[in-house]
């Protein structure tokens, strides 16, 4: 393949191959249009000939045609319309008409008005037949339509060929019209001819125009239909439908001349057709296109021998002029490689003939020279530029699109501890940390990617000493002739130095321009200087706080939870404003206004926190006071509210005691009145627990002190059992009234259905599946009915129950265990709580 390569980048091997394909193309080009010429011509030629004898064989077929209807139509005139009555006589007419059964090889009938045979003639075998056996045969081989045609229009016609029933052969014949002295139609003279016996058109069937057997065909096309061919078995075969075959449609039509076409046996044929005006058919000659065009194969052949002759000489003399033509050039070409691998100033090339090579040499020497000068020149500027970047102080180099070093100066080799060859072909990842890598990466993208010039600081951590360093660099994008980015440019100077000198200044204006304690820490929160300010309020000097956090200032005072929220201020918005307690070096403890401002450099990064605070020590004290005289007041109104809610409670019991003397004074009543007063005793719980100290109502409370109302009030046992829940349960103050009437009317209910009859009532209090639900279990003897608490809800009087139950935080569910109802509340968040800060 290498070899195949090397041949053909030769441009003998190419001017050859060009002249070849040129030569080729020609000839072939000219060969094509020879034999499509010749074929056309021969076409034509054939096409001619075999219209010439399908001419020939036309007028033969005419002129039997008109012969025998001449026959026909001159004995019809001699006919006497009075012997057509006797048939005898007709027969007897006939028989001497000698040349009619010389023309017609089936015989000759008379035909009646009625189109009934009234005699007729044919010869079979030499011999002439009876009358009922020429009967027969006319009436079934006669063409009706074609004779009924003539009995109504009088005019002669050639009946369409069919198969005779009786002889089993082809048959078709000529009707004339038979006329009396008035010219009126008395009958039908009608000639049949047996194409399967010798007959006229055999001249048709027997010739033969070809040596591979194909044959003529004479064709009636008002039938579609072959007459007689070379070939007996296509004799009345049926021609292909209307659009199936163009050429046979075309002749149909009346055409008249050659054209090519297949056959029936799908071979490709030049067919030639001429009308027969008599029947209105047409003669076809066919010669088969292998045939007609052999000697257009056999030139195609020796052309092709000739074509390939001439290729191979053609192309042996066009190489051997080429290789002695440019032997010079090529030794030209290989004396130029030979000098591109060395070092040395190009020399001039040996200069052969005069010829157009010769001056194409000399040119080369020219410019060799002038490439000589260039590269002189080129050189001692390259050694004057590396002069300048190796002695500059900034740091210069070259990167290409994937990052690897491409050039550094003497500068960039000191900052990374390395030679130029140890750095050349290495990326950022083996001189910087991640960080730094991950800096420049992006920095560069936005050159070789964007083509943008980047002028910007760049902050660098270097791996040989781990210094942090600081930049200014501008890189700039490199093109290619094609405009195309290859490398980027950079030059790097050392700011770091300017940079902290500028970093103090600012911290200075900050610090000492504000009149309040100012703290100025790094980004760690660790104290870099503090101003006089400062030192006044917290009584420690510069040096004392330098390099310490600021919780020395912290104070024992102030609430933990502050700090976190210090924190997450500064990381949110970069900073915070409140006020805190704060120690002094001497432990006293001072309040605090004040603020803390994140610093940012240029990239928008942290580097400085400063802290500016104010003693307020005195309004905090006076804040203090303030407060104490708040919760006195509030103390004053716990007491007046615990008041009301005793003063509450006396009332509802003095309601209770009116409803139990109109119970006793009205037994008939006496259970609503009960459960009247039960509800109105659960409210005064409420309002009892609430007139203690804490004001808190604590559920076990609660239920403990309804349960003994109920118990009084209805004389049956309600026992209480709280030993699972040892917690302080403490319902909300919005639930305590619609709790206090619910454990009311579900106690009530457990003894009306089952407590009162069956010994009492139990009421569990334990914790619930999670630590912040309660479950309250009332447990009473019976059944429950089928409906479950839905039921009883509905039908019992517990409306009041399903009014006041919480939408959240509640639920209420009954349940069967062998014979005991255990009725169940479930209070949850929002409802109860463990912890009184929830609630108070």
């Amino acid at each position: 393949m290498a070899l195949i390569n090397v041949r053909w980048n030769s441009i003998k091997t190419r001017i050859t191959a060009a002249m070849l394909g040129i030569f080729l193309a020609g000839i072939w080009s000219l060969s094509f249009y020879a034999q499509q010429t010749l074929r056309l011509d021969m076409e034509r030629l054939l096409g001619e000939q075999q219209f010439s004898a399908a001419s020939f064989m036309a007028e033969e077929v005419n002129q039997g045609l008109d012969e025998r209807i001449s026959a026909l139509e001159l004995t019809a005139r001699s006919i006497d319309p009075q012997m057509m009555v006797s048939p005898v006589l007709v027969k007897d007419f006939l028989d001497q008409k000698i040349i009619l059964k010389t023309f017609f090889n089936a015989g000759v009938h008379i035909v009646g008005r009625d189109g009934v045979v009234l005699a007729g003639v044919f010869d079979v075998s030499g011999r002439i037949n009876a009358i009922n056996t020429i009967n027969i045969i006319s009436a079934q081989d006669m063409d009706h339509v074609a004779i009924q045609t003539v009995l109504s229009e009088g005019k002669t016609l050639i009946g369409r060929p069919l198969i005779s029933p009786l002889l089993k052969q082809p048959l078709f014949c000529i009707v004339t019209a038979i006329f009396d002295a008035q010219g009126q139609i008395v009958g039908a003279l009608v000639g049949t001819t047996n194409l399967g016996q010798p007959n006229f058109l055999d001249k048709i069937s027997a010739s033969k125009n070809s040596k591979t057997g194909q044959y003529q065909l004479l064709i009636a096309p008002q039938y579609r239909l072959i007459v007689t061919a070379s070939n007996k078995k296509r004799v009345l075969e049926m021609l292909p439908g209307l659009g199936i075959n163009p050429p046979i449609d075309r002749f149909i039509q009346g055409y008249e001349g050659s054209a090519m076409m297949v056959n029936p046996y799908g071979v490709e044929v030049l067919s030639t057709a001429k009308s027969v005006p008599v029947a209105g058919w047409f003669v076809i000659i066919s010669l088969p296109e292998a045939e007609a065009f052999a000697p257009i194969r056999r030139m195609q052949r020796r052309l092709l021998w000739a074509t390939i002759f001439l290729t191979i000489l053609a192309g042996g003399l066009i190489y051997w002029i080429l290789k002695r033509q440019l032997s010079p050039l090529l030794n030209a070409a290989t004396a130029l490689s030979t000098m591109s691998s060395t070092n040395q100033r190009p020399q001039p090339l040996p200069v052969g003939k005069p010829d157009e090579i010769g001056k194409l040499i000399c040119s080369v020497n020219q410019l060799l020279a002038t490439l000589g000068n260039r590269e002189d020149a080129l050189r001692l500027s390259e050694h004057k530029l590396s002069n300048i970047l190796q002695n500059v102080d900034a740091n210069i180099y070259l990167k290409d699109t994937g990052g690897r070093y491409l050039f550094v100066n003497r500068s960039v080799c000191k900052v990374f501890g390395a030679s130029i060859e140890q750095i050349v072909g290495q990326t950022d990842e083996a001189f910087f940390d991640a960080e730094t890598v991950m800096q420049l990466h992006f920095n560069d993208r936005a050159v070789l990617q964007e083509g943008k010039t980047f002028r910007q600081e760049e902050h660098v951590v270097n791996f040989k000493d781990g210094f942090a360093s600081t930049y200014m660099s501008v890189k700039l994008p490199l093109h290619n002739e094609a405009g195309e980015i290859y490398a980027l440019c950079g030059i790097s100077t050392d700011i770091t130095e300017r940079k902290k000198i500028e970093q103090e200044l600012r911290i200075a204006a900050i610090a000492f321009d504000c009149q309040e304690g100012i703290v100025v820490m790094d980004v760690d929160m660790v104290i870099i200087k503090v101003n006089q300010a400062c030192s006044e309020i917290t009584g420690y000097a510069q040096h004392e706080l330098q390099g310490k956090k600021t919780s020395v200032f912290r104070s024992e005072r102030q609430a933990l939870g502050i700090y976190p929220e210090v924190e997450n201020d500064l990381k949110k918005t970069g900073t915070w404003n409140g006020e805190m307690w704060r120690r002094r070096k001497n432990g006293e403890d001072y309040f605090v206004k004040g603020a803390i401002a994140a610093v940012r450099n240029e990239q928008d990064q942290v580097t400085h926190y400063v802290i500016n605070f104010t003693d307020i020590t005195d309004i905090a004290d006076r804040q203090q006071q303030e407060q104490q005289r708040l919760l006195n007041e509030l103390a004053h109104r716990d007491v007046l509210v615990r008041e009301v809610h005793h003063r509450i409670k006396n009332n509802l019991q003095g309601i209770t005691g009116l409803l139990r003397q109109f119970a006793q004074k009205y037994p008939a009543i006496a259970d609503p009145a009960n459960q009247a007063i039960s509800q109105v005793q659960s409210i005064s719980v409420i309002y009892g627990l609430r007139g203690r100290t804490d004001s808190l109502v604590l559920l076990s409370e609660l239920t403990i002190a309804i349960a003994d109302e109920i118990q009084a009030l209805w004389q049956t046992p309600v026992t209480v059992d709280s030993s699972a829940f040892s917690l302080s349960c403490i319902i909300a103050e919005n639930e305590a009234v619609p709790i206090a009437l619910i454990l009311n009317e579900l106690i009530l209910n457990a003894v009306k259905h089952g407590g009162k009859t069956h010994g009492g009532v139990t009421v569990r209090l334990k914790k619930g599946a999670s630590p912040h639900i309660v479950q309250v279990d009332i447990v009473n003897a019976g059944q429950l009915s089928s409906g479950g608490m839905l039921e009883t809800l509905h039908h019992s009087g517990l409306q009041l129950v399903a009014a006041l139950m919480p939408r959240t935080g509640a639920s209420l569910s009954s349940a069967q265990q062998a014979d005991q109802v255990i009725t169940t509340l479930v209070l949850g968040a929002g409802i109860i709580s463990i912890d009184k800060k929830e609630f108070t």
